[in-house]
């Protein structure tokens, strides 16, 4: 934190420093030519930097700083007011002191104190005091502004992770579930069905973490968990599925996990409810840069009113507002019999 709040404080001096220099450059160039006479306008600017430095940061450091980005609007109004009146004053003195004796002598046919010119004065410094915080400010605004990027990032990342990591003790729930039936009306296929959850969590150990998999990996990820969830129930379960035709989208990346949701939920939702013969019907294709997947299954005609989407939609759809915001389609439609759900999102 100290290197970082060096590296921050070196880069605003270095700003700050540059802005100076630019000035100093300028006001001399410039106000040189326009008299033709470099030596008085470097005595002039080299005569009242000092004055402008003094007053930049007390106006960046205590009126800005200190009082208005603090709330503080009674000190920021005293401030600011002490100051142009304070640094007018001074300015008026230095120059009437320094300057007009020696360059311009009828300047000083007016007096000192004379109150049109301690403004006149005031206002010519506070130009360029205003001038230094406006570029202060928006280079601090910049700042924050690509901090906030970077917060806002790390929160979304971090949000992320949370939901996908939740997709794996739910995962588990189900299969455990699943492990449960099969135990007690098919004992003989629990070693088969153990294995099969051990790639399955192989996969889900070694390739969740990561922001893409190629899509032939997670289709044949979903495959398994097909195969496994296919010994629970048996010949009265149809599923038809087209993933072997996608073989050769080797190159074809998307985010891990992002399918399984919906091939749970044909289970949980669709198979599970049904006594009698059901079906499901899996099918992914490739639209332009966009992936379209849909997941169709059966549905009892009476609907069990505690059966819900459950944790596995919602966190899919919170998944995609942060992979997809605004450009993903998510169209869920359920018919007598039947239930369809289509996913589309662009490819990697």
């Amino acid at each position: 934190m100290k290197l970082l709040s060096s590296y921050k404080t070196n880069r605003a001096a270095w700003a700050q420093g540059i802005f100076w220099l630019s000035y100093f450059l300028f006001e001399w160039l410039n106000t040189g030519a326009y008299l033709d006479n470099f030596r008085q306008s470097l005595f002039f600017i080299l005569l009242n930097i000092p004055l402008l430095l003094a007053a930049g940061y007390w106006h960046l450091l205590v009126t800005i700083r200190h009082f208005l980005l603090s709330g503080k609007m009674l000190g920021f109004y005293v401030s600011l007011v002490a100051g142009i009146l304070v640094f007018g004053s001074l300015r008026r003195f230095i120059n009437y002191t320094y300057y007009y004796p020696a360059f311009i002598p009828m300047g000083l046919h007016k007096p000192l104190w004379y109150f049109p010119k301690i403004m006149a004065e005031a206002m010519q410094l506070h130009l360029v005091v205003g001038l230094f915080i406006a570029v202060d400010l928006v280079r601090h605004a910049l700042q924050q502004q690509r901090l906030n990027e970077t917060y806002r990032r790390e929160k979304v990342s971090a949000e992320y992770r949370l939901l996908q990591s939740q997709v794996q003790p739910h995962f588990l729930f189900n299969t455990l579930n699943n492990l449960i039936s099969v135990s007690m009306h098919q004992p003989g296929q629990v070693p088969y069905l153990l294995h099969r959850l051990a790639g399955l969590l192989s996969y889900q150990l070694h390739e969740s973490h990561r922001t893409l998999v190629p899509i032939t990996r997670e289709l044949a990820y979903l495959t398994d968990y097909i195969s496994l969830e296919k010994i629970r129930y048996g010949d009265r379960l149809d599923v038809q599925t087209n993933f072997q035709e996608c073989e050769l989208w080797t190159h074809l990346h998307i985010p891990p996990l992002l399918l399984l949701p919906f091939v749970e939920n044909a289970f949980k939702h669709g198979a599970s409810q049904t006594e009698e013969g059901c079906w499901i019907q899996l099918h992914v294709s490739q639209r332009g840069n966009r992936l379209v997947f849909s997941a169709e299954n059966s549905v009892p005609e009476v609907v069990n009113e505690t059966s819900t989407t459950g944790l596995g939609l919602n966190n899919l759809k919170q998944r995609l507002e942060i992979l997809f915001p605004g450009t993903y389609e998510l169209v869920t439609l359920q018919e007598e019999g039947q239930y369809l759900a289509v996913l589309k999102f662009d490819l990697y």
